[in-house]
């Protein structure tokens, strides 16, 4: 078979404050770096907030290309860098050759990043929000306990979650009679 030039791996050097991929591209290939350092930020309401800064040996920019979605961050060179370009196609081939329950947790765990990144970049507002972050998190570690192979530290695991919904409930109560006594910008503030 014969490849494409696409379906290569390629070797960039690249200037500091070069950009690999933008927000809101879609995921036409993952990176890893080899030297260097990336950082990776989202604009989010008008500001610009750094979700990670890149090592060499790490992978970046591989969320799009697994979910075939729109890039939820923007990946600019923070120095001069080398980065290996993995295109779609070929990630694609080497994602597929994986066993379907590997598949299935990678796109679980991509799901759940894109939720909490949503989340945390949003700031929460009220304590209303930090309910509704806790719960989620709660949420994805219900998700993993369910997968795991050794079940007697899942049921563990299990038993810790229902104390800490428990614990979340009675949170959610006692925000709900705190309401309208000042608000959280305002208790961060004070």
């Amino acid at each position: 078979s014969t490849d494409t030039v696409e379906q290569k791996l390629e070797k960039l050097t690249v200037p500091a404050g070069t950009v690999l991929f933008r927000q809101g591209a879609p995921g036409d290939a993952a990176y890893i770096l080899d030297k260097g350092k990336v950082i990776i930020f989202q604009q989010v309401e008008g500001q610009r907030v750094e979700l990670d800064s890149i090592k060499p040996g790490e992978i970046f920019g591989e969320m799009a290309v697994i979910d075939r979605s729109q890039r939820m961050a923007t990946a600019i060179a923070a120095t001069e860098s080398v980065v290996t370009r993995i295109p779609e196609p070929l990630f694609a081939r080497k994602l597929d050759g994986t066993h379907k329950f590997v598949r299935a947790l990678v796109n679980m765990f991509i799901k759940n990043i894109r939720g909490a990144h949503r989340i945390f970049v949003r700031r929460p507002r009220s304590f209303r929000d930090n309910i509704k972050l806790i719960r989620h998190f709660a949420f994805n570690i219900r998700r993993y306990a369910n997968l795991m192979e050794d079940r007697p530290l899942a049921e563990e695991i299990l038993a810790s979650l229902e104390k800490v919904e428990q614990s979340v409930t009675e949170l959610a109560a006692l925000g709900q009679r705190a309401r309208g006594t000042q608000t959280f910008r305002e208790l961060l503030a004070g």
